[in-house]
Order: C-alpha cells, then sequence, then structure tokens
C-alpha cells in the first residue's frame, strides 16, 4: 500500500488524537481526585469531567479527518519532490 500525502496526514491526525484523548482523559482524572478539595459540588464535577470525556473520544474522530484532508496540503509537495 503506497503512503500517500492524505494517508500521511491521517496518520499525523491519529497521533495528535491519540495523544489529546491521553492528556483530556488525564486531566479529567486528576479533576475527580481533586474535587472534594474545591468549592465544586459533585454534579458540577461530574458535568466537567463528562465533556472531558467527550473531547477526547471527539478529537480521536475529528483529528485524524482533518488530517486526512489537510496531508496533501501540507505533505504533498513533499511528496512530489521526493518522486511519488
Amino acid at each position: 500500500m503506497e503512503m500517500t500525502p492524505s494517508m500521511m496526514g491521517l496518520a499525523v491526525g491519529a497521533i495528535i488524537g491519540l495523544i489529546d484523548y491521553i492528556v483530556l482523559t488525564f486531566i479529567g482524572r486528576k479533576m475527580l481526585e481533586k474535587a472534594p478539595d474545591h468549592e465544586a459540588s459533585p454534579q458540577e464535577t461530574k458535568q466537567v469531567v463528562g465533556f472531558f470525556k467527550l473531547a477526547a473520544i471527539g478529537s480521536l474522530i475529528l483529528f485524524p479527518i482533518i488530517g486526512y484532508f489537510a496531508g496533501p496540503f501540507v505533505f504533498g509537495s513533499f511528496v512530489e519532490s521526493a518522486g511519488g
């Protein structure tokens, strides 16, 4: 299978999405652990943590799609100059 600019963008987007997922999940877990120390109610904390989970899942989907379409703009000239 040939690595086209679109596929390179998809791969880079997937890596960025995975890193973003890990970071957002980590932040959500830390917020949940430290929630009793703050003035936020348990319901507010659950809403914010739920938002972080939703954003993390969204990044896993959105970044590869963006990368797929942005790949030809970013990697197109590189592939052409390399003879691909």
